[in-house]
């Protein structure tokens, strides 16, 4: 399927630097979504150990990570046969690849509605044609395009299925936060301490500055920065529901960021800059090339630059990627090495592989970890 999802320049970047059989194995495993379901547990609220207990009560199939005590997931279901039905909507891709597991159509995700009305069993359809689940047309389809809000359809069968907590009291009372499981590693080995200051330089939609606000107890100072008012409100938002008072949100471009704040101004920065996502799953089809790629690549470089000059000495940078690209991955670090001297140290968690070119960090491949793909550096300043 890899090659039907991913055009022939990408499969061929990625074969340059990884091999063709590994490069497609790669590929191909970010087709599905994976067999666990990760969510964290907010531990200024509650226990994860009572949390895992309450929910197992409550007859969920749960269970906590081994190595990442607040790191709890539910197991992936499926695939499942959809049926082609001549009721239909069509949804966007962001759309189809969260339907594809599980959850529900709201109306803006819809682009196209055939030969059905409020209360039809209908199909949900991918725009490139892949059958992605059945369910109930819970709108009339003029109400639909008038509105742009509201449940649409509700899913009664998708190709893959994980149970999930949105709509309980959980996620509503802040017990809870959906986040991979890379993502919560990265900030555990951030090591976050109360009482610093970190800029979060792309936050939207908050894991990060959620979770080291977490592990810093609620004290001390996150800036979470995002270029739209609407990007930094939902990460304000996630804070609120969570509890949290310590996130000063700036609507800011942070490439220009030290304008705002100044020079060697914060502890430690966070650092996921906008990638190729090739490591997000699943993928449905993926329209990007490998100049796309190398764009990028540059432009976390912008990222990075500016990291350096809100960085007190002796202050660390987490910079992550959700993809295995290693133009966006080793040799960024490579260029905040040689271009601004930020010492990239060892960082090592059980079972995972060490990036290309035996620079300290960390790999997550999906094909080998069961994770999204995801990268990992911590670098110092000198």
């Amino acid at each position: 399927m890899s090659s039907t999802v991913f055009r022939e320049d990408i499969i061929a970047y990625l074969a340059r630097y990884l091999g063709r059989k590994y490069a497609e194995k790669l590929l191909e495993s970010v087709t599905t979504p994976g067999t666990r379901y990760f969510f964290r547990v907010n531990t200024l609220k509650t226990k994860p150990e009572d949390l895992l207990h309450e929910l197992r009560s409550q007859g969920v199939n749960v269970y906590q990570h081994a190595h990442v005590p607040e790191a709890l997931f539910v197991p992936v279901e499926g695939p499942f046969e959809i049926r082609r039905l001549d009721k239909v909507v069509y949804v966007d891709k962001h759309t189809a690849e969260s339907v594809y597991v599980g959850a529900n159509v709201f109306a803006p995700g819809v682009y196209k509605v055939e030969n059905t009305e409020k209360g039809d069993y209908v199909s949900v359809i991918s725009p490139n044609g892949i059958l992605v689940a059945e369910g109930i047309l819970e709108m009339e389809p003029d109400e639909i395009f008038s509105k742009r809000r509201g449940l649409a359809v509700r899913v009664t069968r998708s190709v893959y299925k994980a149970q999930s907590l949105r709509d309980t009291s959980y996620f509503l009372s802040g017990h809870i936060y959906h986040q991979s499981l890379p993502s919560m590693v990265a900030v555990r080995l951030l090591d976050p301490k109360p009482g610093e200051t970190i800029l979060d330089m792309c936050s939207s939609p908050g894991g990060k500055s959620t979770h080291a606000a977490q592990l810093m107890e609620n004290t001390g100072e996150i800036i979470a920065v995002d270029r739209s008012k609407s990007k930094v409100d939902i990460v304000l938002e996630n804070a609120k529901r969570l509890g949290i008072n310590i996130i000063k949100g700036v609507v800011y471009d942070s490439r220009y960021i030290s304008e705002v704040l100044g020079k060697e101004s914060v502890d430690a920065v966070i650092l996921d800059p906008p990638c190729s996502a090739l490591g997000v799953r699943p993928k449905l089809y993926y329209d990007r090339s490998y100049q796309d790629i190398v764009k990028l690549a540059n432009y976390q470089r912008q990222f990075i630059r500016e990291a350096v000059n809100v960085l007190r000495r002796g202050g660390k940078l987490l910079y992550t990627t959700c993809t295995f690209s290693p133009l966006e991955n080793e040799l960024n670090v490579v260029h905040a090495f040689s271009d601004f001297g930020l010492k990239p140290v060892p960082i090592s968690f059980p079972n995972i592989k060490t990036p290309l070119l035996g620079i300290p960090g960390l790999q997550f491949d999906p094909h080998l970890h069961d994770t999204p793909g995801f990268f990992i550096s911590i670098l110092v300043k000198k």
